[in-house]
């Protein structure tokens, strides 16, 4: 397919008024930024052609590659610039090209939040790009303004660089059709991801874990609107999952919108059909001894704070089911910790493979375990204890170093699921480093844990770095406060003995 622009920006005078007194307004702005963006992506200039309600511009719309509509009241409300996006869409609609790998042809920009769909109903499953915010406080949408501060940074670019990602992807697409090299290729189920939609305060986390999927060659589900329906929401959501080998759900404080028909919110909604695929996937694969792959990973930010108590209660919710399946796992870690494990998940077969690996790794069936938990800075300190301990006959697991990180991962929680007691060792490392294995020891039932530890224990060389209220939840009890002498472990035995 030949064309004579790459892309054509439409937008409504009005809408690119100067701002806060400046030269230059909203779309100028964003030409001007989308133009240098598509140009550094695809390492050319691309032919942009700007368009308004004041062009005749009927042959424009139909040799153009690409169209950017940026959408208001004034755009929307005027009938040459909506004829000119249903003439796009449609033409593109009949030659088969509206859509391509999944991406859409038809851009829509969206400033300020407005029913675009109320308008343009045959192409609401397109998916928006939305370029504002919701202030975290007051739930109100504000439109960018300033193109250059912190929370532009975060947001406005995140979308401006993904838009220009995803108009390069659309022009490959188009130039091979134009060669008739191929059309749009089958994207195998173990490289497309179902990431679910998130509540507002999760908006810039979620966009950055899809870019990431994106540009290391993911398929990343849905590339459409969700309908706002329930029924057909259901289906939808469905009908995705059983094209992923893996969805990811990320939880924050706000528990979402909710679509036509439910109580639940669409946060809700997906995690519940992943959930029930997720057993439909397990029993099949356990009668038929089937080998598909389907996993979940549901990430909760660290920062959660002001959580009411309907997204209390949907957490706990979480929880609880992950606990009843390997193949679901819920993490409360840093972002940056989360893309790790989502990497290892997919390019080394994760926790599947791990298993398979390790599967013929068993602990002892006799006598009792003791998993000896230590950071790679104190397993030379922790020596005495783990020695002392075999000397006297119990069988002692420690923390392993050397493998990759979702080998590691499994068999740390395959040893907090089988051990009969656990005794960190806290020296050198931090104190966020025994926080999170104290919090281990909390979600050791989310690892598939059935029955209750008989003993767990903090060895502390500095008892003051202990924090009192942490070690209480878990029930753990202190020991230590200089060298390792064996009198000091007693009350951690004697309790394991009773």
């Amino acid at each position: 397919m030949e064309f004579e622009y790459d892309i054509l920006l439409a937008y409504h005078t009005l809408d690119d008024q100067p701002i806060g007194g400046g030269e230059k307004g909203w779309v100028t702005n964003f030409y001007r930024f989308l133009s240098t963006l598509v140009e550094q992506v695809s390492g050319r200039p691309s032919k942009i052609k700007l368009v308004n309600e004041n062009d005749s511009h009927v042959d424009l719309y139909n040799s153009s590659a690409t169209l950017v509509a940026i959408f208001s009241k004034d755009f929307l409300n005027n009938p040459t610039l909506i004829n000119g996006v249903n003439l796009f869409a449609s033409s593109a609609k009949e030659n088969g090209s509206l859509q391509l790998g999944g991406i859409s042809r038809l851009y829509k920009v969206i400033k300020f939040p407005i029913d675009v769909d109320e308008y343009l109903p045959d192409y609401s499953d397109i998916l928006s790009y939305d370029f504002y915010q919701i202030d975290s406080l007051t739930g109100e949408p504000q439109e960018f303004r300033r193109f250059f501060g912190n929370e532009a940074e975060r947001s406005y670019w995140m979308k401006m660089v993904d838009m220009a990602y995803d108009i390069h992807q659309v022009q490959q697409k188009l130039a091979e059709l134009s060669t008739e090299q191929s059309s749009v290729a089958e994207i195998e189920k173990d490289k497309t991801i179902y990431l679910a939609n998130s509540g507002v305060d999760m908006i810039i986390q979620r966009d950055i874990v899809k870019r990431e999927l994106i540009r290391h060659g993911y398929r990343v589900l849905p590339d459409q609107s969700l309908p706002k329906e329930v029924h057909s929401l259901e289906v939808a959501v469905k009908r995705d999952l059983e094209s992923c080998c893996l969805s990811i759900h990320l939880i924050g404080e706000d528990y979402g919108y909710t679509p036509r028909g439910s109580e639940l919110s669409v946060v809700d909604i997906q995690n519940k059909i992943a959930s029930q695929y997720t057993y439909e996937v397990h029993e099949k694969n356990k009668k038929k001894r089937g080998g598909d792959k389907f996993s979940r990973l549901i990430w909760l930010s660290p920062d959660l704070k002001n959580v009411t108590e309907r997204q209390k209660i949907f957490i706990e919710d979480l929880k609880s089911d992950a606990a009843a399946l390997d193949e679901a796992e819920v993490l409360q870690i840093p972002l940056q910790e989360l893309k790790s494990i989502i990497r290892e998940e997919l390019v080394t077969g994760g926790r599947f493979k791990a298993k398979e690996i390790h599967e013929d790794r068993s602990l002892p069936d006799e006598g009792n375990i003791i998993y000896l938990i230590c950071d790679q800075l104190d397993v030379e300190s922790s020596q005495p204890i783990a020695g002392y301990l075999k000397e006297k006959g119990y069988n002692v697991v420690t923390t392993l170093f050397e493998g990759k990180l979702m080998d590691l991962r499994y068999l740390h929680q395959e040893n907090l699921r089988r051990c009969d007691a656990s005794l960190i060792y806290f020296g050198k490392s931090s104190e966020d480093w025994m926080k999170t294995k104290l919090q281990d020891l909390l979600k050791a039932p989310g690892f598939g844990r059935t029955k209750p530890m008989k003993v767990t224990a903090i060895f502390a060389e500095d008892m003051d770095k202990v924090e009192q209220q942490n070690v209480q939840l878990t029930r753990t009890m202190i020991l230590g406060g200089s060298g390792f002498t064996p009198g000091a472990l007693d009350p951690f035995l004697a309790k394991l003995e009773n």
